[in-house]
């Protein structure tokens, strides 16, 4: 029986030195000789080391506390990204994220070939959140492939996968076999997007090792009995919980709060056969000390699945009730004619010109977008029916780039071509779409065509001739769009090729790989200046029966101007803030005057809810102006959508927080 040292910790600073380093502790535990504490998180995790637990599937098909996706485990040189998984608790429900951790029904998100039948498929809606999640592990891994030198990094291989466990979502199967294989998706995006945050957050970290940085309380942390590796980790911004031998501990450590250990809130029951009732355990997959064996043992697929028999008979009738009865023949599909799946392919499927444009692709060089606006895209209604018809709606078009084109492209060359041309036609295209703006505005694909074209100078020969074919039309409608930058790119292709960027010379070849700080400039800069057009136009649409005279134009347009910093329509032709300001403020007191404009031209529109017409004050709990100010953002976002047919361009935030 291991000697138990007597000893009880109070809260406790040093004389003028209230510092919490890696050994001291924000939060301390205790137990017998045992003490467990943390620079950088408020609570301590229960442990659990048991060797002799073993490590089994329970009825979510996870592995309760001993699954590192679930709780803090201890740190593995052989597994160190595990610290980087994200925690579920900071991510809302029903977004596509938050399905990572979704836990389903059979009684609500199963459809049973027939009542009572334990054999189907998971609801298509369900399905589909589960494919937005590949999906945006696929497009942040191909992000990270482009722009970095080793393309053999494991992470792009598991994308591979991760969509083949997906694939199994599409087959008849038995609920029990749904409930491994949705475990074993999750787990498998968990470990992706863990890894890409220790590739790209965790790592260029580590460069810095004389600052500490904020700790991320999104990741899951872990244990570690080692006190190099905890002052590591803390100074990354990882949660990290030291275990000491109550003995080793410093009488002079700096404790903030002794807590309580905090137990796991996790499954632990066996699963049960869903309309029987009765237990069915899974196997046991490892019994063994608490170290990386354990951890690698809930990370291999769970190749037991239960093997029930398929009734044909009840297949085919599941069928045959899902096609046309309207007399007409069912569409045939074709066989075998699947085109070869790359994936780690940067653009396929979606990944090009069906890229979603309602959320932020995840790359280095996209500045952080507005939480009240990410808030808005993710819960805008959709839907095709909301949409106007053509006759009542705006000019879809881009006055600006899309940004994401930015950071959707498929190689450096192209990046390149990209930022220079963009660059080189920047000032001349700002000032024309600000005092006559084309109509039609260029789409999406014009500003793509213009923005990926390296042009050389005319040959005489051509003149007078009319363009033909489809390149043709496509260089015609160039002309008609750009005409002017167009001549301004040709003098910079044939030219020495510099730029100008707010007052700085770039020379193009840099731009193949450029500072992510510069290309983040240039794509706020972009946000926010399309953010302003299109408001302007949008209220221009929806309010004209407020500027009916001059004097009624001169008050909304003093409106429109108070929603902004320096109180201007404009930001391309002036200095950036120092700070995040006006709609981007980084405090309630800082934001209210901006939002308060921006809501008192909001209530103007059709549709605006009653709860806007009540004006924003200081006195106001923080929860409800969080809650008003994301109404806001989703009324504009939801008026956009309706009167364009598209997402809107919304505020980004230039200054990420310390």
């Amino acid at each position: 029986m291991p000697l138990t040292i007597p000893r009880e910790f109070k809260p406790f600073l040093r004389d003028g030195d209230n510092a919490i380093t890696a050994t001291d502790a924000r939060s301390l535990a205790y137990d017998g000789q045992l003490v467990f504490t943390s620079p950088n998180m408020t609570f301590v995790p229960q442990l659990y080391d048991n060797p002799s637990n073993i490590v089994q599937a329970r009825a979510d098909g996870k592995f309760w506390a001993m699954d590192p996706f679930q709780w803090p485990q201890m740190y593995a040189d052989a597994y160190t990204w595990s610290f980087t998984i994200p925690r579920r608790e900071f991510h809302e429900p029903g977004t596509d994220l938050w399905y990572a951790w979704w836990l389903p029904a059979f009684s609500d998100d199963f459809e049973p070939l027939s009542p009572g039948h334990v054999f189907g498929k998971l609801k298509s809606t369900h399905r589909d959140h589960l494919f937005r999640l590949y999906e945006q592990a696929k497009k942040r891994v191909g992000s990270y492939k482009l722009f970095r030198e080793n393309k053999q990094d494991a992470v792009v291989g598991w994308i591979t996968g991760l969509r083949s466990v997906f694939e199994r979502f599409k087959e008849m199967r038995a609920w029990r076999d749904i409930v491994m294989i949705l475990a074993e998706f999750q787990r498998r995006f968990l470990e992706i997007w863990s890894m890409m945050d220790y590739l790209e957050i965790f790592e260029p970290r580590l460069k810095f090792e004389d600052r500490a940085h904020r700790v991320n309380k999104t990741w899951m942390g872990c244990f570690t009995k080692d006190s190099a590796i905890a002052l590591r980790l803390h100074k990354a911004g990882v949660p990290v919980w030291l275990i000491r031998d109550v003995r080793l501990v410093d009488d002079n450590i700096n404790i903030h709060q002794v807590v309580p250990f905090t137990p796991a809130d996790l499954v632990f029951g066996m699963y049960l056969h869903p309309i029987k009732n009765f237990a069915q355990p899974f196997d046991i997959q490892h019994k063994g000390p608490s170290d990386h064996q354990r951890q690698a043992a809930v990370c291999q697929p769970y190749l037991t699945f239960e093997e029930i028999p398929i009734d044909h008979t009840e297949v085919n009738r599941f069928a045959a009730s899902r096609e046309p009865s309207s007399g007409k023949a069912p569409t045939r599909t074709m066989k075998n004619k699947s085109a070869v799946y790359e994936p780690t392919a940067l653009r396929q499927n979606q990944s090009q010109v069906g890229r979603d444009k309602w959320c932020d692709m995840a790359h280095p060089f996209m500045p952080n977008i507005n939480t009240f606006f990410e808030s808005a895209m993710s819960h805008a209604e959709k839907d095709l029916s909301r949409v106007k018809p053509t006759h009542a709606r705006m000019d879809e078009g881009y006055r600006l780039p899309d940004p994401g084109l930015f950071v959707n492209v498929l190689s450096s060359q192209s990046l390149k071509k990209y930022l220079a041309n963009w660059l080189a036609c920047r000032e001349s295209w700002l000032k024309h779409v600000y005092m006559s703006p084309p109509s039609p505005l260029p789409r999406s694909q014009s500003w793509r065509d213009l923005l990926i074209m390296q042009p050389t100078p005319q040959p005489s020969s051509s003149s007078g001739q009319m363009p033909s074919g489809k390149t043709g039309k496509s260089k015609a409608k160039l002309d008609v769009f750009f005409g002017d930058e167009l001549s301004l790119l040709r003098q910079f292709w044939t030219g020495s090729q510099m730029l100008q960027w707010r007052g700085q010379k770039i020379e193009a070849a840099m731009l193949e790989n450029p500072p992510h700080h510069l290309v983040q400039q240039i794509i706020y800069e972009i946000c926010e200046q399309s953010f302003r057009y299109d408001l302007l136009e949008l209220d221009e649409h929806l309010a004209g029966h407020m500027r009916l005279d001059q004097e009624a134009k001169k008050r909304r347009m003093e409106l429109l101007h108070g929603i902004f910093p320096q109180h201007a329509l404009t930001m391309w032709d002036k200095d950036f803030s120092t700070r995040n300001d006006g709609l981007n403020a980084e405090s309630f007191h800082d934001a209210l005057p901006y939002f308060e404009n921006f809501r008192q031209v909001l209530i103007a529109w059709d549709g605006a809810p009653q709860d806007l017409k009540q004006p924003f004050t200081e006195s106001m709990p923080e929860g409800e102006k969080w809650q008003r100010m994301k109404q806001c953002a989703l009324f504009y976002v939801q008026s956009f959508y309706n009167n364009t047919g598209r997402p809107p361009v919304v505020p980004h935030i230039l200054y990420a927080a310390p």
